[in-house]
């Protein structure tokens, strides 16, 4: 109803979770918590399903597992069938590396998770090996002098040029430092582009992203507030009058404040003097006369005159 009645009035509906925020304005937060509060459903639904499924099977044990091949499978189910599954390939590989008397997972006939992560690190080992090897020839071809690890292919080569990226990017940015007339020059900002700077830019990005999304919420954390305050919904209602009462509570010394302050302009207020009486009787005398045929101010001038009059005469 309240998305409804803000569509008809053009407005986004008002929210105060940040998974609630529209597909628009949805920062970082929102979707992490769009995403476990999913999870967390999904696994609630599974777990009531399974516990039916107990009950009717007057107690006997229903693993998450067992649900994988119906349509009540949840988050749960799928965690244990891979973890099941993992397992059971590391016991069957074992077991046939043992029956064939293979020494190293990696050399087994067929390959579990263990022998494919040990193929993994030594293909990482061997790249390092030959590319230490293939430096190691480069130095002794060119009679002892030193070949560093970036100048010949590898693992070891890349991890080096990344670092001397960074270095030369900070010795930059000590320079622009200075051409700044000393104001510091964020890594994002230099003039030479490093991991560092990567970094930082798609940090700072999150960051104004996640200020924007909580901003916005903020704004409509208010809308929502306000929109529901007992006082304005139910004024009769006891959360009501006593909303009410406390805002009129801490809203009186400020009207005592106003009506303390009007006095005081009041009391040091002067008369009007010769020229602004003048400027204030042409405006009467321009005003167009009452149905008697005389202004309101002549006929107090009158009735003053008279009273003066007769108090004479007593």
């Amino acid at each position: 109803e309240e998305e409804w009645m803000a569509a008809m009035m053009g407005e986004d509906p008002s929210y105060a979770r940040p998974m609630d925020a529209g597909d628009g304005m949805r920062g970082p937060l929102g979707n992490a918590e769009k995403s476990a509060v999913q999870w967390l459903t999904s696994v609630i639904e599974e777990e009531g399903k399974r516990a039916r499924r107990i009950a009717e099977s007057d107690g006997e044990l229903v693993r998450p597992k067992d649900l994988s091949d119906t349509d009540e499978a949840g988050p749960l189910s799928e965690l244990e069938r891979k973890a099941v599954q993992f397992l059971s390939e590391i016991t069957d590989a074992e077991v046939d590396r043992v029956r064939s008397g293979t020494i190293r997972p990696k050399d087994a006939t067929s390959r579990g998770p263990l022998g494919e992560a040990e193929a993994r690190a030594v293909l990482a080992l061997g790249r390092i090996v030959e590319s230490e090897k293939f430096r190691m020839d480069q130095s002794r071809a060119r009679g002892g002098e030193a070949v560093r690890p970036i100048d010949v292919p590898g693992p070891l080569g890349e991890f080096e040029r990344y670092v001397g990226d960074i270095i030369r990017s900070e010795r930059q940015r000590v320079k622009d430092r200075e051409a700044n007339e000393g104001k510091l020059v964020r890594p994002k900002d230099a003039s030479i582009k490093s991991g560092l700077s990567e970094v930082e830019r798609k940090a700072a990005e999150d960051w104004e992203l996640l200020q924007s999304e909580e901003k916005q919420r903020l704004f409509s954390l208010r809308r929502f507030l306000n929109e529901r305050r007992p006082m304005e919904m139910d004024k009769d209602s006891p959360l009501g009058v006593t909303e009410a009462f406390t805002v009129g509570l801490f809203r009186a010394p400020q009207l005592v404040g106003k009506v303390v302050g009007r006095v005081k302009e009041l009391l040091n207020s002067e008369e009007i003097d010769g020229g602004d009486q003048a400027i204030l009787n042409q405006q009467q005398q321009s005003l167009p006369p009452a149905a008697s045929g005389s202004s309101p101010v002549d006929s107090e001038t009158k009735d003053d005159e008279s009273s003066e009059d007769e108090k004479t005469k007593m």
